[in-house]
């Protein structure tokens, strides 16, 4: 399967093996933002200081630069917009991991959903809870029969859509931009 990484800069340093592991693999690597602060407000120079210098960073140790950006508690706004040199990527289902802790409680309120066709999962690699709900929900959905794509494909695949530099993708879009899928007809009788 693959995912979206949203990485911090302050948790590279003596993970670039991970990091490296992880592109290597295929999975999309995104900026979060260096020190997890509010990106909203924030003047060009601090704008740089948590975005610019991750993604030099990143850029640095993989050796391309066509990352996405996911700010900090989802915040956007023109400042960011304008800032970002990439496309800004929320999510439309958020079981809360970050506040409960709870492998099974994640697992449940994900399984809950009506659908998750076409859904970006927000989870957080930063806690053992959510790495062991994703060891059962990783197989639940496989068998359920999704597909586990990076945000990018799910956005040019299932949404047939581009993804654009400073472009918001977010609960909107995800919840209300779905197309149908393809119906498949029956074969002609003879």
């Amino acid at each position: 399967v693959k995912a979206t990484f949203f990485l911090i800069g302050l948790n590279l340093d003596g993970n670039e093996d991970l990091v490296l592991r992880m592109d290597r693999e295929g999975h999309q690597i995104g900026l979060h933002s260096y020190n997890h602060k509010l990106l909203t407000g924030l003047s060009t120079a601090d704008f740089y200081t948590e975005v610019g210098a991750l993604r030099e960073k990143l850029t640095d140790l993989l050796g391309h630069n066509d990352f996405v950006l996911r700010p900090p508690y989802g915040k956007t706004d023109a400042g960011v917009r304008k800032l970002a040199g990439a496309p800004i990527i929320l999510w439309s289902i958020d079981p809360e991991d970050w506040l409960c802790r709870d492998a099974g409680t994640v697992v449940s309120r994900i399984q809950a959903e009506k659908s998750l066709d076409g859904q970006v999962i927000l989870l957080h690699s930063i806690y053992d809870s959510t790495v062991e709900a994703t060891k059962i929900l990783v197989p639940w959905l496989l068998e359920q029969g999704y597909q586990l794509v990076t945000v990018s494909e799910l956005i040019e695949n299932r949404f047939a859509d581009q993804v654009e530099p400073d472009r918001v993708y977010g609960y909107n879009y995800f919840r209300t931009q779905l197309p149908a899928l393809p119906t498949e007809t029956a074969p002609a009788a003879a």
